[in-house]
This record gives C-alpha cells, structure tokens and sequence, in this order.
C-alpha cells in the first residue's frame, strides 16, 4: 500500500501544513542544513536565477510582503509563512523569476535548496509535505489563470478577494483594511489592467459601498470577500 493512501485530504492538509514543513526545516535537532536570517527594503530584488550560484537558494518569509514576478508581469503575492523559490522552476532558461520587496522590510531565512530538498527526503513522510505544498500552489495559480479570462471588473474583484483572504489587516465589523503597499500599480500589474481602469472599477465599487476610500486607504467590505 501507499503511503499516501493512509491518509485522506483532509488529514494530509492539517498534519502536512506548509507552516509545519517550515518548522522542521528551521529544526537543527535533525538534520540540520544552512540557514541565514536576512533582511530587505522596499523594492529590493530577491533573485531566483543566477548561472553563478551552484547550490540556488530558497527563501522563507518571517515577515513583510512581496510580489513574485515573470519578466514585468506579478504572477503571486507571498508573505508570513510563504516560501520563495521552492516551486519555481529554473529548468525554463530566461524566464527572469525574481521576487520584489513591497512592504517598507522583508525578513526571510535564505537556505540552499538543495538542503532543502535533501532533508525533505530524509523524512519518511517528507514528500506528503512537498504534495501539499504544491498542491496548494496549483490551486493559487490555477485560479489566477481561469481568472485571466474573466472581463476586467471580474478580474479586479477577484485581486481584492485573494489579497484581503491573505493579507488583510486591521478588520472592523464590516470592512477590511487593504495593505498600502498594494499600490495601484501593483494591483494593476497583478490583475492585468491598465491603471485607468483599474482607478474606474475601484471607483464604481466605492460607489457601491463594496470599498472605501479612506485617506490613502482603501477598505473592503467583508461580504465581497466571502
């Protein structure tokens, strides 16, 4: 029998959890492999492709905010918990992977993904960690691409459900804070519009009371995102 086949979804999600891989990763007890604790600013690249770097690094985010880019255009969002680098494929030459600091600091733990992989390996249970992982970064991308076909207002209600599910902060009764650092032309570049329309639905969503602007915010109602 599978290994696999002991344990239904359900279970495999909980006891595989991607912060429960973090865990044993940052674990010297066992296995232990190179770690380093290092920070960034605001805009700064953290690089997924490089020819010159034998053993490339993997990235685990402690905290702060990021965008994932292909080329010019933001394919994801990661932050607290989110791995960089361990999904990304470097088999497709001149893709140009790299992620960009939005928040103002970014803190992550760089290890050598080969380490990674090893102890990953090492663990008898080890590839139920990499599945879930991954299938949950199936399922993010995914969605993103049958969105892409969507009309532009779809599109942009869509960006703002994800970001506020992951991001979103300072919840009162009813709204939800947007995060500042997803600027319009972040979130432009994310749901593939240009800035106008983008500043048009976001406009026509205030006036269905679905947003708020308030200052240089923007607010959420919580029964969009549901």
């Amino acid at each position: 029998m599978e290994l696999m086949e002991l344990y239904n979804q359900e279970t495999i999600e909980q006891d595989f959890h991607p912060q429960k891989l973090i865990a044993l990763l940052l674990d010297d007890s066992t296995f232990p492999i190179y770690k380093e604790r290092v920070a960034y600013g605001r805009g700064d690249q953290i690089v997924l492709e490089s020819n010159k770097v034998e053993s490339p690094y993997m990235y685990i985010v402690e905290s702060g905010i990021g965008a994932i880019y292909i080329g010019k255009q933001i394919i994801d969002f990661v932050g607290e918990g989110d791995f960089i680098g361990l999904h990304h494929s470097r088999a497709v030459p001149k893709t140009k992977i790299h992620g960009v600091v939005l928040t103002g600091k970014m803190t992550v733990w760089r290890l050598s993904l080969s380490d990674v992989i090893a102890k990953i390996m090492s663990i008898q249970e080890g590839y139920l960690y990499h599945y879930n992982y991954m299938r949950t970064i199936y399922e993010r991308y995914a969605l993103k691409i049958v969105t892409n076909s969507d009309m532009n207002q779809k599109r942009v209600e869509n960006m703002l459900q994800i970001i506020i599910k992951r991001f979103g902060t300072e919840q009162s009764e009813d709204y939800v804070k947007l995060p500042r650092c997803f600027t319009r032309d972040v979130m432009a570049n994310y749901a593939g519009v240009s800035k106008t329309t983008l500043s048009g639905i976001l406009t026509q969503l205030a006036e269905e009371e679905y947003i708020i602007f308030q200052l240089r915010n923007i607010f959420v109602l919580n029964e969009f995102c549901i």
